[in-house]
């Protein structure tokens, strides 16, 4: 039974037109494109808040070595 379920997944991907094999690329790649665009800009964020917490510590030690001074 196996071999036949997966004989018959092997017939239907060979069988395929070229329509078919581009279409089915194109969504693989548009949901690619998708996850990355999602990632991109989560990274954005934190990149823009890991500036801002550099921002707080340079303040810090700014601040800090005045008092010393």
């Amino acid at each position: 039974m196996i071999n036949t379920k997966m004989e018959e997944i092997m017939a239907s991907v060979y069988k395929a037109d070229t329509e078919q094999v581009l279409n089915r690329g194109l969504k693989a790649m548009t949901k690619a494109c998708d996850a990355l665009t999602k990632q991109n800009e989560k990274l954005n964020k934190d990149i823009e808040g890991l500036k801002a917490k550099i921002a707080r510590l340079q303040d810090k030690v700014l601040i800090q070595q005045e008092e010393r001074e």
